[in-house]
């Protein structure tokens, strides 16, 4: 493979929500997967730039990225878009199957810190033959939905919008008895990132506290885990729960 350079431009507007992020990569084989971000840009648009390209090849031959030029604007460019931009173009030169979602304990953090104040509008739920759901969507107002996609003991965000039915899975807003419906209307007051074995640098779940009651969501081995208030007592020795992102007033 020759060196391969690629830019991508996440350029995604609604209604209710914009984002923006121009990524330029240039991809080259290697004996050893490395990644190196030359462009001009601050630690925490650096660091979804690494995390994004390690992501795209998790499941690659070693190579190494460099990342060349970064552009992002202060209004339309949230967490997570840079990320995003940087894994599409590294997915683009390899010419792979996107799968886009995150679990970096501080982008979740800086995720939540944009919703804090914000009110729960809607979930969606999909369902495989009536059970689960295994992947839900927040709706927040004035944000992209963001998609939760328990992986093994590790639960994805994506910044996405639900996706259709397909086969036997059927997707469609949540509705009583869910627990995720009791939460619509909810105002999220603050949150926490729940990490995974022995404080392994990943997310396992969220707490989400709203102004109704606290939510807990997260996978473990699997199994889709939805609680009220508290995580379940037998799950205790598994997660291990960061302090809260306190809100304002909080």
């Amino acid at each position: 493979m020759i060196p391969i350079m690629v830019t991508y431009r996440l350029l995604r507007q609604t209604s209710r929500s914009c984002r923006f992020a121009k990524v330029t990569v240039e991809v080259a084989p290697a004996s050893e997967t490395e990644v190196d971000v030359t462009a001009t840009v601050d630690e925490d648009r650096r660091r979804e730039a690494v995390l994004g390209a390690r992501w795209a090849l998790r499941d690659a031959a070693p190579a190494k990225v460099t990342v060349t030029d970064v552009v992002t604007t202060e209004i339309d460019t949230g967490t997570g878009d840079v990320y995003e931009a940087t894994a599409r173009a590294v997915w683009e030169a390899l010419s792979a199957v996107p799968y886009v979602g995150f679990s970096d304990p501080l982008m979740v953090t800086a995720w939540l810190g944009d919703m804090v104040g914000q009110r729960l509008l809607d979930v969606t739920g999909a369902r495989y033959r009536g059970e689960g759901p295994p992947h839900a969507w927040l709706h927040f107002e004035h944000a992209v939905a963001v998609g939760l996609h328990g992986r093994g003991d590790t639960l994805l965000l994506a910044k996405e919008y639900p996706y259709p039915a397909y086969d036997e899975t059927r997707a469609g807003p949540a509705s009583r008895p869910d627990v995720l419906a009791g939460f619509v209307g909810g105002r999220l007051v603050d949150g926490a990132i729940i990490l995974g074995h022995e404080g392994e640098a990943v997310c396992a779940g969220l707490v989400l506290r709203f102004d109704r009651g606290d939510l807990v969501i997260g996978s473990l081995g699997d199994e889709w885990v939805l609680a009220v208030d508290t995580a379940p007592e037998a799950l205790s020795p598994h997660w291990t729960t960061q302090p809260f992102v306190r809100g304002p007033g909080g």
